[in-house]
């Protein structure tokens, strides 16, 4: 696959555009079908090592390095350790650090909103599970994003030469292994790790419980956990995204964070970030769900008083814009039905208990939020458009 990226590329904000390269995609399909030639070569339990084993390997690389020291920095490193750490993330083929690593913080930033470029919330499953990847959009790595790390030139050649590890990883495959080497331990790895490591965009914004009231749909997950090396912890990560770890609790396995801390026994990490304690996870989490009840009912005075206003113009208002008021209003309508549905949801899950009451009270809770917001903004097109249509004529000169 030919190097497009572009020196300086930005990334857009908007992606109306759904268009695939060729190029990528043939890359992709080609990695695809080599994994098939397992059943040319043939079982074995080598075999089978292999693939783990470089899955494995390589999902470190992914987790410890582009996304937990790269993207949030949340532990140091010296230069050398650096430049390896960057290296075995880039033989997993997902292009350069700078471009991972900068996209990543984009994501966060913009989580779930119409600018986050692989939310399947705005885009579905296929555009945030690989579409994105394949698309041109993004082909380019803007070092505005992660300005930290593109300082250093050793980190620049290596996101310019993003295929340079991933050959010679294949090569030492064969020459290691055989053909065993390569085709279980590189090519149906590869495609293996690419679809763990795209899951998480893909289902954890998707499936999963929500503990934190983050401001994006984040879950948690145990299966995608043991898949990823911890990453499947996503909503702890999205509460707290400056943590190496990833699983708060005893029981959250995140074997990333548990290599790290021996790295960091050795001193070739330093600096791990922990996780916050059980006793400072509650506090904040309550004071979290204060921040959005206020929040609720901020939007909720906003209704209000939107709502009075409208009554105010309403009658006037229809004889002069009667079409578009008309579809306004059937909107308020049902967007106030709909609130109050969810409010006897909502208030019929809060008598109910048990996990099962408050992950419904909590999926409840956003629909409420979402609703509101959807109605205030109805609300505000309608008063608006209400009083543009009474307000008297301009002179003209």
């Amino acid at each position: 696959m030919a190097n497009l990226r572009a020196a300086g590329a930005r990334v857009p904000w908007a992606h109306p555009d759904r268009s695939i390269r060729p190029s990528a995609a043939s890359g992709f399909l080609l990695v695809h079908l080599l994994a098939l030639g397992v059943f040319v070569v043939g079982f074995s339990w080598t075999g089978v090592a292999l693939c783990l084993g470089s899955y494995y390997l390589r999902m470190f690389g992914i987790t410890a390095g582009f996304h937990r020291y790269f993207a949030h920095r949340a532990y140091r490193l010296d230069r050398v350790p650096q430049f390896l750490l960057a290296f075995l993330a880039q033989t997993s083929a997902q292009k350069g650090v700078l471009w991972w690593a900068g996209l990543h913080r984009h994501h966060h930033r913009w989580s779930d909103t119409l600018k986050d470029i692989h939310s399947p919330l705005q885009d579905g499953f296929f555009w945030s599970h690989i579409g994105w990847i394949l698309s041109g959009r993004y082909a380019g790595t803007d070092t505005s994003l992660i300005p930290d790390f593109a300082k250093f030139p050793e980190l620049r050649w290596l996101d310019r030469n993003q295929y340079a590890p991933v050959l010679l990883y294949a090569l030492a495959a064969w020459l290691l292994f055989g053909a065993t080497g390569l085709f279980w331990g590189f090519f149906l790895s590869t495609a293996l790790l690419w679809h763990g490591t795209f899951a998480i965009n893909s289902l954890m914004h998707v499936f999963g419980r929500r503990v934190f009231p983050t401001r994006d749909t984040s879950r948690n997950s145990f299966l995608l956990a043991l898949a990823t090396m911890g990453e499947g912890w996503h909503n702890n990560h999205h509460y707290y995204p400056s943590s190496a770890a990833q699983g708060f609790r005893w029981w959250q396995i995140d074997p990333t964070f548990y290599i790290l801390w021996l790295l960091e026994r050795v001193r070739v990490v330093k600096g791990l970030r922990r996780a916050p304690t059980p006793a400072a996870t509650r506090t904040a989490l309550v004071a979290a769900r204060a921040r959005l009840e206020a929040a609720g009912e901020e939007l909720a005075e906003r209704i209000d008083r939107l709502s009075q206003r409208w009554e105010e113009l309403a009658e006037r208002a229809r004889a002069s814009a009667q079409e578009t008021l008309t579809d306004l209003e059937e909107a308020r309508i049902n967007a106030v039905r709909r609130l109050e549905a969810l409010q006897a949801d909502y208030a019929a899950a809060v008598e109910r208990a048990g996990s099962q009451a408050e992950r419904r009270l909590a999926a409840t809770r956003e629909e409420i939020d979402r609703t509101r917001e959807h109605l205030a903004e109805v609300l505000a097109n309608l008063v608006e458009s209400a009083e543009r249509a009474l307000a008297p004529p301009a002179l003209q000169a």
